[in-house]
């Protein structure tokens, strides 16, 4: 009778827990808060709170722990259910805590937990308690082997003529391209670059395959990245699927949708049973953090100077956070490099108010994937953050251990120990820029000295004392051996002090489809400053910098590209962390700004109606500032751009665009580089409504 008793009270229980499973996901639009992993929360429950109910992201194959206590001995019930109202565990009460401990995710999705009291409490029972979230950090893996009859595929298929590229990072840190279409793993690309360059072009269900054969292939995460590279007939967005068959059965595919210049990532994780799943993807974000600002700041290791940590980053934690304190002024550098698995790291500096006030993903001064900060000058004095994380954060695929270091300032001047390139037939000079490729392609090379002239093809000669050398396949005409572009000063004292501009320009391919790499070179007084290899894509610009200071020290700057003449890219810079701040124009305003080193860009909005036509300039005063404009839908969007409003002119003119939507769209006001251009001066700047 006794043990009757206790069945029906628990069968009541789970009733009642099923019920609360239904009502989850109603529960939870209105009512749910945040769980910060590692962070405890508080609540109570009375007559008129009779459950408390909270939320978190997770991702699938995290192992989560759940805790609810109460000092007073509230005996409490717990329950995990998913968006959907789907139940996952749950708990009763134990000897001191109620516990959900050690449950395995399902899916990536919003995850609820329920906290209710549990059968035996009196009616009118009522008190505090709290609720504890532990997701594992998870171990990497140790890299395995899974045997195949038919092998592992994964395919990327369209239905447009755009130019996508599909890239497949392996477990083992191999990668799949179609600059590189094998592995050491195994991997191959079968089908070659589809829609390569708008030159051949097929809107029949293109179609690229990354293959590994039957027999044994790698298990673990796979990373896989589609590259938006040019839209050949138009730039609507391309929808896209991503199949993976494992042995002959296919994983749940992910499906996309990319505008020109955008990549998207995702993943793929293989076991060694066989079992396979699809990850969380996404269109990529050079700033987007891992996890909410508050979990992220919600238990940060200490790091001090000059003691270097490790770390572990897999899907289950793909982030660690690290603090330390600074002075107003203060500089710092910050490296993270890869020891293990396939990690490609990626480094955030957040400022004591949550801020991104920097970040990197691969070092612009090493041929690597790792990541550095170099010389960060702190504005604020207080507690900073930096998240250790992947490229593509959260929804990456790379997994791997890594070491962290935080310096203080630090020399990037040469390197004394490269190899300087052998340029026998060339004059030595104070400073040298040459530039080497591998094909029959005109590449353009110009450096911009610190006066605002540029030594190039048209202008041999500058007065500052820039002299070009050699312009190899200028015009198409070929080279005798392989080509090269060398700009130099003259032997005997280094030029100007100044920040110097070097780009690099994709003119045409002259009949030679080889995908080009380029090396750009910067030696001064014969060591070498920087050194940085590059594949282009036709019509691409690659923009990099050095400065020479008044005692003749040398600091290379980053380097990156910045899309192509006719369509400039913002990507470079994180403009969105200003946009709230940013100073409302209304039309027919005109007003004054200044772009600097330390500050390469301003932002604006406006509240525009679709069908309106805007015109913007933006024009230099004074200094060398030679202005960039770009001009952001409500969406998001880079939707209109300008470099140079004419060939006789650096000022920028973005004119009658019709604006497609209702919104407030975003202006952005920086020089050419964007992030890394050095040009700097005054600027104004105008909004007109065509009448």
């Amino acid at each position: 009778m006794v043990f009757s008793r206790f069945i029906k009270r628990y069968v009541g229980l789970f009733l009642l827990l099923a019920l609360f499973s239904l009502a989850a996901g109603v529960l939870a639009q209105d009512a749910a808060r945040t769980l910060i992993p590692g962070v405890a929360a508080s609540a109570t429950l009375d007559a008129q709170a009779v459950a408390q109910v909270y939320t978190f992201t997770g991702t699938a194959g995290q192992t989560v722990n759940l805790t609810a206590s109460s000092e007073s001995g509230l005996p409490l019930a717990l329950l995990l259910t998913n968006s959907f109202g789907a139940q996952i565990a749950q708990a009763l009460p134990g000897d001191t805590n109620t516990i959900i401990s050690g449950v395995e995710l399902p899916d990536n999705d919003s995850y609820y937990v329920t906290v209710l009291l549990a059968p035996g409490a009196a009616a009118d029972a009522t008190g505090s308690f709290q609720i504890l979230l532990e997701i594992a950090s998870g171990e990497l893996a140790e890299p395995g082997q899974l045997l195949t009859t038919t092998g592992l595929q994964f395919s990327l298929v369209w239905n447009t003529t755009a130019d996508l590229d599909l890239e497949v990072r392996d477990p083992l840190g191999g990668s799949i391209y179609w600059t590189r279409p094998t592995a050491d793993s195994g991997g191959s690309l079968l089908t070659g670059n589809v829609n390569q360059g708008c030159a051949v072009t097929t809107a029949n269900s293109p179609t690229e395959t990354v293959s590994w054969r039957s027999g044994a292939i790698p298990t673990g995460s796979y990373e896989v990245l589609v590259y938006y590279q040019e839209g050949c007939e138009n730039q609507n967005p391309v929808t896209f699927t991503l199949n993976a068959v494992v042995d002959g059965v296919p994983i749940d595919s992910l499906n996309g949708s990319l505008l020109a210049g955008q990549v998207y990532i995702g993943s793929f994780v293989i076991n060694a049973d066989g079992t396979a799943r699809a990850g969380l993807s996404g269109v990529g974000a050079d700033t987007a953090l891992p996890a909410p600002l508050e979990q992220i700041r919600a238990n940060p290791t200490p790091i001090a100077f000059d003691r270097p940590v490790q770390g572990v980053i897999t899907s289950q934690q793909p982030f660690q956070a690290y603090t330390f304190s600074a002075q107003a002024n203060d500089v710092v550098s910050v490296s993270m490099n890869a020891t293990s698995g396939s990690l490609d790291t990626f480094l955030l500096l957040l400022d004591p108010n949550g801020n991104i006030t920097d970040s990197n993903d691969d070092d612009p001064l090493a041929d690597t994937r790792n990541s550095a900060i170099r010389n960060r000058t702190l504005v604020l004095g207080g507690n900073y953050t930096i998240v250790a994380t992947r490229y593509g954060a959260n929804i990456g695929g790379t997994e791997g251990s890594f070491t962290l270091a935080l310096n203080g300032a630090v020399t990037t001047t040469v390197n004394q120990t490269a190899v300087l390139p052998d340029l026998p037939n060339l004059p030595n000079g104070s400073v040298e820029v040459s530039l080497l490729w591998n094909t029959g392609a005109d590449l353009q090379l110009l450096v911009r000295d610190p006066l605002g002239d540029a030594v190039f093809d048209d202008v041999p000669v500058i007065p500052g004392g820039g002299r070009l050398a050699a312009n190899g396949n200028v015009n198409c005409v070929p080279a005798d051996g392989s080509p090269v572009s060398y700009i130099y000063w003259p032997e005997g004292r280094l030029p100007s002090a100044g920040a110097y501009e070097v780009e690099v320009q994709f003119q045409s391919q002259c009949n030679d489809t080889t995908p080009v790499i380029f090396t750009v070179n910067v030696v001064v007084n014969g060591q070498l400053v920087t050194s940085e290899t590059v594949q282009p894509i036709l019509g691409e610009r690659y923009v990099t910098s050095f400065t020479i200071d008044v005692n003749g020290q040398v600091t290379a700057g980053d380097g990156g590209v910045f899309g192509t003449v006719e369509r400039p890219s913002v990507d470079s810079l994180d403009y969105l962390s200003q946009v709230s701040g940013a100073r409302v124009l209304a039309y027919g305003d005109t007003l004054t700004g200044s772009i600097r080193l330390n500050k390469k860009f301003d932002v604006y909005v406006f509240d525009g109606r679709a069908g309106d036509v805007v015109t913007l300039g933006m024009q230099a005063t004074n200094g060398t500032l030679d202005t960039t404009l770009f001009l952001v839908d409500p969406n998001g969007f880079q939707v209109a751009q300008n470099d140079d409003a004419a060939q006789d002119t650096t000022n920028s003119v973005i004119s009658s665009y019709t604006l497609p939507e209702d919104g407030r769209y975003i202006i952005i006001a920086t020089h050419f580089g964007a992030a890394y251009g050095v040009t700097a001066g005054d600027y104004t700047l105008t909004l007109r409504l065509n009448s």
